[in-house]
C-alpha cells in the first residue's frame, strides 16, 4: 500500500533549503545546504537550480556566490515549493495503487479526502519564514 500523504525528498530538501537561506539572512550556498541536510551536493545543486528557475531563488556567481531568496520568506508557502518542484499534489481515489473496492463508495474515501484537504491547508498556510524559525 502506498503512503496516504507524503512530500518527496526533493520537495523536503527544497523547503529546508529556502528555510536555511532565510535563517542565514536571506542567502546561502548550495554546498552549505547540502552539508546541513546531509545530502549529495550534486543532488542539492539541481534542486537549487530548479528553485531558481521557479522564481524562489536568485543565483549569484563568483566568490561568495550562492542563492538569495527572490521574494520574502513569509510570502512563500510550503505548498508553493512542493508544487514548484513536484507539480500539484495528486488526488487519489483509493489508498491502493489499484482500486480494490467493488463499489464506488469506499469506507476510507471520506477519511482520505479529509486528510488530503487538511494536508494541503497546512502546506498552504505554513510559510518558509515559519519553517526557518526552527533553525
Amino acid at each position: 500500500m502506498d503512503r496516504i500523504i507524503s512530500v518527496s525528498d526533493t520537495a523536503n530538501a527544497g523547503i529546508h533549503a529556502l528555510a536555511l537561506a532565510e535563517a542565514k539572512g536571506g542567502s546561502i550556498s548550495a554546498r552549505e545546504v547540502a552539508e546541513r541536510l546531509g545530502v549529495s551536493p550534486t543532488y542539492l545543486a539541481k534542486i537549487m537550480q530548479k528553485l531558481a528557475a521557479q522564481g524562489f531563488l536568485t543565483p549569484s556567481r563568483g566568490l561568495g556566490g550562492g542563492y538569495a531568496l527572490a521574494r520574502p520568506a513569509d510570502a512563500i508557502s510550503c505548498l508553493d515549493v512542493v508544487v514548484g518542484l513536484e507539480g500539484d499534489i495528486s488526488h487519489r481515489e483509493c489508498l491502493f495503487a489499484r482500486a480494490v473496492c467493488r463499489t464506488k463508495t469506499c469506507a476510507l474515501r471520506s477519511f482520505y479526502e479529509e486528510a488530503e484537504t487538511q494536508f494541503r491547508n497546512v502546506l498552504s498556510t505554513t510559510t518558509i519564514s515559519a519553517v526557518a524559525r526552527s533553525f
